[in-house]
């Protein structure tokens, strides 16, 4: 929206007076509305963050006095319904959309109001706002605790635990338990009565009975 009037100068405590009366927030000399040359001449410093958990470019604006963020971005559940109007020194008006959006970055960290545009010229940009830190002073231990974090999660993800399905133990048998398995075995009998002693392979193989239990001994031939 383009209009003739130099709107900055009827802007008074961040709102601009309608002609119906009403009020509407406003916000001035964001880069991210300025032509990309004119911004880059400005070397404002731009670093990598995170807007609710995705990388993104994150740039310091001293001359914006609020957050803004491209709107390919931001997911429709987090609009607040809300609107304000963004202006440039060439009195150019852009109504965008107020987000709630969750930043962590160098320059600034939390749950924060921002205003959403489609072609802003970086992902993110953080002006004067309450906890933003100073362009010469950002605090990058942020984003090293967030590369930890994504790394330990890559980690996790390839170093998934061994799923053991349950299984029933085996508590083990007793004595009356081994004499009714031993007399219930056909086989097993079948091979006492064929005789308690025999030869196989250069041993000697013989059973014996204790206590009601077989025992089988296996001796090498001398």
């Amino acid at each position: 929206m383009k209009v003739t009037d130099n709107l900055q100068s009827e802007v008074k405590d961040g709102m601009l007076q309608l002609a119906s009366g009403k009020s509407v927030p406003v916000m001035m000399n964001c880069a991210a509305l300025s032509n990309p040359e004119k911004t880059k001449s400005l070397r404002l410093p731009i670093l990598r963050g995170e807007i609710d958990g995705r990388e993104v470019n994150v740039m310091r604006d001293t001359g914006c006095e609020g957050v803004v963020v491209r709107r390919q971005l931001v997911d429709a559940g987090q609009l607040t319904g809300e609107c304000c109007l963004l202006l440039r020194i060439d009195n150019t008006a852009l109504l965008a959309e107020k987000a709630v959006i969750n930043l962590r970055t160098p320059f600034l960290s939390g749950e924060v109001k921002a205003l959403c545009i489609p072609d802003a010229i970086c992902d993110v940009i953080v002006g004067n706002v309450d906890g933003g830190r100073s362009p010469a002073d950002p605090n990058m231990s942020v984003m090293v605790a967030a590369a930890t974090t994504r790394a330990q999660a890559k980690r996790d993800a390839l170093m998934k635990p061994l799923q053991v399905p349950d299984m029933e133990r085996h508590g083990g048998v007793d004595r009356e338990q081994l004499i009714k398995l031993q007399q219930e075995d056909p086989n097993f009998q079948e091979l006492i009565d064929a005789g308690r002693t025999s030869r196989r392979g250069g041993k000697v193989v013989s059973f014996e009975k204790a206590r009601g239990i077989v025992d089988t001994r296996i001796l090498d031939i001398m």
